[in-house]
């Protein structure tokens, strides 16, 4: 398989395509037939069913019958069709009571029908086989990401570039739902041509770009732009499955133009320029980005307007930004973009302004600009997947048969305790039919993450509002609280039942008392909803079933399920043990001995474990070939396993049980930074505090006197220690001053 690039100049060419040439139109749907009460072939539902496959503001639409005659001439009694509504035919208004069957399409701005956004060419099977299948559901299973949800148009041709349309073989154009398949006994020499597929995506799917990245310069043995180091310097910033990549050198010129012998980039492996293959000896200096599913850059933030330009600038900085919307921003921001508050990207502002930064975000000082006046900016950040991914459940505590539909923050707090977390970052509200909030006809504001939701009857046209249902999205932290996987079950009985109270039963404080989602998949890892078994949603008070007698085959699969739970299910954590190193036969952080070493410091059930270096590398990371730690017996490396006969030495901690963690003690402030910093150490606070603190701390926290955690501070700090304390040294800090900090103990 190769890379092929986003390319910008080749048109689409087949039957499922939009029209590239000329005006941009897409194809004709047939959503309906005139069976019912007519043809109705409106805009509402033709979106819901074909999702991005009309665009947003049609400048035209054609309607004709699905034999090609015009509407206007096929004798109905129908109106011409609507770029707003579509278009409908009514059987009762016709002489003959039926309409004919009608089919649509629009008209877009040329942008829409760009066929510029194409996937890589993929090969997933060859001929030797019944013969060769390159169908969407496979696919979708052998390229994760790769291929985007709603494909607009697609083309085959042979592994050799010949189009299967001038293969020979007999075959049916591909699908934009389905792929394409061969059949070898269809064929007139009873075998199929190897082909390989690509797919035409919205522009949206192409549009998602890391920035670049120049991790490394020609200075040593070359430019190695390499996926595994990139990860490692820039955390978070590009995608787990990049669709796409480009390199350049850094003045810009293409790496295929530069001159240099070089690969092509990889999306698997990155770029490398090799200084010694190149005839001078040295290569170009090159960077690398790379594009990423959607779904990786629609994570954006609000906008946030914290400043405005009436004393020395505008300034939207990262560090006050932080400080004023806790919990707000994730911690390693992809992108940023920068407007005035009446919507003008900053770029055309006409200010002098630097871009905005990930790091530090964006300012503007009135000095600068030619009026000595900057505009009023706003600002927003694109974050990780998962600063996007933790929502809440659907609520839907009222309905609008009252004053109206109150879907308040306060009262479903009250009513869902725990279900909704304290810094919500979004919400969305939609009709419990599913239709936007938006798109649903009535007066009625955003929902807002201080207040929720509300829609007043008196207000609207018809003095009702819809029923509503509103969600929201939380900090990373709110979500991260998972249980293991449990599979107590399997279906060779009357199914395979992940069911709570047996759950319960079998894992004794493994599971909180309030979930706030659950997932299940097979033990293979293959999502329920994706199994093919009849199944419902697990649930997170009943858990889930699967019924062997509702499925075709008889049988279901075998399911395991997992929860997620408040944050405080998994806050309970021991300090980080550190009691081997790998000197001998490797690293053994095993739970027997821990238990010898450190008596009272790990519960009797610890629900979770983590293993990372004693330099914070996650153990999955480290290229150590090791197994998970357990719960039951920890973890090792073993020296022989490993490539260069060495393990990294490990540090492990345990997630126990809420109760474990219960005993805290009182926070205590025995110092301020008035001095040379915050000292809340533990020979200090024994002697101003005798008799209040255990021996033995299994924890600590840190945070400042008005409550936000010493890590959400932007202070330069070490993590407080059970040993030591903790302490915030003025000297260390941007500004020269500390924030007031608390300290409070676990103890056993």
């Amino acid at each position: 398989m190769f890379l092929i690039f986003i390319i910008t100049s080749i048109l689409c060419t087949n039957s499922y395509a939009f029209e590239c040439q000329g005006d941009c139109k897409t194809r004709w749907f047939d959503r309906d037939n005139p069976s019912g009460n007519g043809d109705y072939e409106d805009l509402v539902n033709l979106r819901k069913e074909y999702p991005d496959q009309i665009c947003n503001n049609p400048t035209a639409c054609e309607v004709e019958t699905t034999s090609g005659i015009p509407a206007s001439s096929s004798g109905d009694n129908v109106s011409g069709c609507s770029i707003s509504t579509g278009f409908t035919c009514v059987n009762k208004e016709q002489k003959d009571g039926s309409c004919e069957d009608y089919r649509i399409r629009f008209t877009c701005a040329e942008s829409f029908c760009k066929c510029n956004c194409k996937t890589q060419w993929f090969d997933r099977d060859n001929p030797s086989g019944n013969g060769d299948y390159e169908d969407l559901v496979n696919l979708r299973k052998e390229y994760p990401d790769q291929i985007c949800n709603n494909p607009t148009a697609c083309e085959v041709e042979t592994t050799s570039g010949i189009p299967a349309s001038s293969s020979g073989d007999n075959v049916s154009d591909c699908s934009i739902s389905t792929g394409f398949t061969c059949v070898n006994k269809e064929q007139k020499d009873g075998r199929c041509e190897d082909y390989r597929i690509r797919f035409t995506c919205p522009e949206s799917f192409c549009n998602c770009k890391t920035q670049w990245f120049d991790r490394d310069n020609p200075s040593g043995n070359g430019d190695y732009e390499d996926l595994v180091n990139l990860r490692k310097e820039y955390p978070d910033q590009i995608c787990n499955n990049p669709t796409a990549c480009e390199v350049e050198t850094t003045s810009g010129i293409p790496a295929s133009s530069s001159g240099d012998n070089v690969p092509e980039c990889s999306i698997s492996s990155g770029f490398t320029c090799v200084n010694k293959k190149q005839k001078d000896g040295r290569c170009e200096d090159y960077r690398i980005r790379f594009t990423c599913p959607e779904s990786f850059c629609n994570c954006k933030t609000r906008w946030f307007d914290r400043d405005n330009p009436s004393g020395n600038g505008d300034y939207e900085d990262l560090v006050n930004l932080r400080k004023e919307y806790p919990d707000q921003i994730c911690n390693n921001p992809t992108a940023c973009e920068v407007e005035t508050t009446s919507g003008i990207p900053a770029s055309s502002s006409g200010d002098n302004i630097s871009e905005c930064s990930v790091s530090t975000g964006f300012t503007c000082v009135n000095n600068d600009q030619g009026d000595r006046s900057c505009e009023d900016y706003r600002i927003r950040f694109t974050c990780p997947e998962s600063f996007c991914n933790c929502k809440t459940r659907w609520f839907d505590r009222d309905n609008p048969s009252g004053n109206g539909d109150y879907e308040d923050l306060v009262n479903l707090r009250k009513e869902y305790p725990d279900q909704i977390c304290n810094n919500p970052t979004a919400c969305e509200v939609e009709t419990t039919s599913g239709i936007p909030a938006s798109s649903s006809g009535d007066i009625v504001a955003e929902c807002s993450i201080s207040s929720g939701f509300t829609c007043v009857n008196k207000e609207q046209k018809d003095r009702s509002c819809e029923d509503y249902r509103i969600r929201f999205t939380c900090p990373e932290s709110f979500c991260n609280c998972k249980t293991r996987w449990f599979d107590r079950d399997n279906p060779s009985g009357n199914g395979d039942y992940e069911d709570l109270v047996n759950l319960r039963k079998e894992y004794p404080d493994q599971i909180c008392n309030n979930p706030t989602a659950c997932e299940v998949e097979t033990t293979s890892g293959i999502p329920a909803s994706s199994s093919g078994d009849i199944v419902a949603e697990c649930s997170i008070s009943s858990g889930f079933t699967c019924v062997n007698k509702e499925q075709k085959d008889g049988s279901c699969e075998d399911y395991r399920i997992r929860f997620t739970c408040p944050e405080s299910f998994c806050n309970c954590k021991t300090r980080w043990f550190d009691r081997d190193n790998p000197s001998g036969f490797g690293d053994y952080e095993d739970l027997v001995n821990l238990r010898k070493e450190y008596p009272d410091q790990i519960c009797n059930n610890p629900t979770a474990c983590e293993v990372e270096t004693t330099s914070g590398i996650p153990a999955s990371s480290s290229g150590d070939i090791v197994a998970e730690c357990s719960i039951s017996s920890g973890f090792t490396c073993v020296n022989k396993e490993q490539k260069d006969g060495s393990c990294e030495d490990y540090r492990i901690r345990f997630t126990c049980p809420e109760s474990f963690c219960n005993k805290k003690t009182q926070w205590f402030d025995r110092d301020n930074p008035s001095g040379n910093g915050d000292y809340e150490d533990l020979v200090n606070l024994r002697k101003e505090y005798p008799g209040q603190i255990c021996s033995d701390p299994i924890a600590c926290e840190v945070q400042t006197v008005s409550g936000k955690p010493a890590s959400s501070t932007n202070d330069v700090i070490s993590e407080c220690s059970t040993l030591t304390g903790f302490a915030c040294v003025n000297a260390d800090q941007e500004f020269r001053i500390c924030e007031d900090y608390k300290i409070r103990f676990t103890c056993p």
